[in-house]
């Protein structure tokens, strides 16, 4: 971000400096006390986890020039705090961070483009950020910044030097999108699903698509609205849009619509898409056919931005997408997939559907929890149970709701199931039960912290190639 005074922020956020030079200036603002750098403006959250009032001494003898908080914090004098370091004091850090996130995105002239979905978000966000990129300077948040913390640090990470910017919208209860768009201003939005996520806090699919449909509420009437058609909940708050809509999708009714596919397994996709009176044909890299669904929406956005067909050809091609998601790894002939970021009952039966389509022999799935998902967790746990069965030839169900899994899987299958209430004890039995030709999926929730799982499977890999 450009650079901001002490002062300059205390008035944006209607905080005030309580010590440190109004004038010093700042370009970089940290949350993560492990990762301030010198010169860095602290911002004091506080989280479910960590308190980041507790950190102010430390960052300022790391070289941090500030902090802003809500709360006192003690700096003594005497145990070499710099005199230099500042503090400003507000009402809430959350807004304060909000505040000035909205004050320094209205300055910038970047087109921004919203994403938000119940699944679906990241990959589309990627492909079509890589379609941008061919022709503009192109941002996008990166990581998980995309809540009502994240998306500000996201927005201080743009500079004037950007054309169009991708922002992810998450939400945990009504109006927080609302929110997150007074900050960022989308003029694009992207609808990519609704379904069963986060059913814990808000309740009914219903609700869940007023909160997402607040992107489209939020957008100008010159503004442009690319709804994944295919869902129903999608159509339904279409109205919410005052502006241009673009539907697209798999099927027909679709204003962009994909066709004659040829999946590649591990490799990806070919398909053809017909849009404007038009067919074309692309492929992708990224396995899976949700994948072909979200490139739809890169589509769209090159073609309605003017993108050529060689373009977004190439965009698309070469698009790479963020980690942990249906992330395909060759090791060896063992083949892991990836996809330890979140879990829904959508997505872990597309994982599913990729599992079975390049695991030609055995097919281990280790699925945990899916968190948040409410009264309706049991029996969403066990039909994903279920569809397991019709899928893989393993599964290693893990976590207080695994067991439901594997009773759903129990109900239609004699092939090995086995559940653990942790991962540690999962991974003690897939170390001795994983060979070589297997293809093994790897899937839970964020806060399951599957990703340690693969993290071991390469390890193991490593160490039995050097053993070998």
């Amino acid at each position: 971000m450009r650079p901001y005074s002490l002062a300059e922020i205390a008035q944006i956020t209607g905080g005030r400096v309580v010590r440190g030079d109004p004038e010093a200036t700042f370009t970089r603002v940290e949350i993560d006390s492990r990762k301030v750098t010198p010169g860095d403006l602290f911002w004091c959250i506080r989280g479910e986890r960590a308190d980041g009032h507790s950190f102010v001494a430390e960052v300022a003898l790391k070289g941090a020039g500030a902090a802003v908080i809500e709360l006192p914090v003690s700096l003594p004098e005497g145990e070499g705090c710099p005199a230099e370091f500042g503090l400003i004091e507000v009402d809430s850090t959350v807004k304060a961070i909000g505040a000035l996130a909205k004050a320094y995105r209205e300055e910038l002239p970047v087109s921004v483009i919203g994403v938000t979905g119940s699944v679906g978000k990241t990959s589309t966000k990627d492909l079509a950020a890589s379609v941008l990129s061919t022709r503009f300077p192109t941002y996008r948040n990166p990581g998980n910044l995309n809540s009502h913390i994240g998306l500000p640090l996201a927005v201080f990470g743009m500079d004037s030097t950007y054309r169009y910017a991708f922002l992810e919208m998450a939400m945990r209860k009504k109006g927080e999108i609302t929110d997150l768009c007074e900050i960022a201003r989308p003029e694009i939005g992207i609808l990519t699903d609704i379904s069963a996520s986060h059913l814990g806090e808000l309740g009914s699919i219903e609700n869940i698509a007023e909160a997402k449909s607040e992107l489209l509420a939020s957008l100008p009437q010159d503004g442009l609205a690319v709804l994944c058609g295919d869902n129903q909940w999608v159509r339904k708050v279409s109205d919410r849009a005052k502006c241009k809509t673009v539907f697209y999708g798999l099927f027909s009714g679709n204003d962009c619509r994909a066709h004659d596919i040829r999946t590649l397994g591990a490799d990806g996709s070919e398909f053809s898409v017909t849009y404007r009176g038009s067919t074309y044909r692309f492929a992708i890299k990224t396995p899976g056919m949700h994948q072909v669904q979200n490139s739809l929406a890169a589509v769209v956005i090159g073609f309605e931005l003017g993108l050529s067909y060689e373009e977004i050809k190439r965009g698309l091609e070469s698009a790479t997408l963020s980690p942990m998601r249906l992330e395909v790894l060759k090791l060896g002939t063992l083949t892991v997939i990836n996809d330890a970021y979140n879990a829904s009952p959508k997505s872990m039966r597309a994982a599913l559907d990729l599992l079975l389509q390049i695991g030609p022999k055995r097919r281990l799935a280790v699925l945990g929890d899916m968190l948040e998902m409410g009264e309706s967790g049991p029996e969403a746990h066990r039909e994903v149970g279920r569809y397991a069965a019709t899928r893989a030839t393993h599964l290693i169900a893990v976590g207080q709701l695994g067991r439901e899994i594997k009773a759903g899987w129990d109900e239609i299958s004699c092939n090995p199931a086995v559940h653990f209430r942790d991962k540690n004890s999962a991974w003690e039995y897939l170390a001795g039960e994983v060979t070589e030709g297997d293809v093994c999926l790897v899937k839970a929730s964020r806060g399951m912290g599957f990703e340690t799982i693969v993290e071991a499977l390469v390890s193991l890999h490593e160490k039995t190639g050097a053993d070998a």
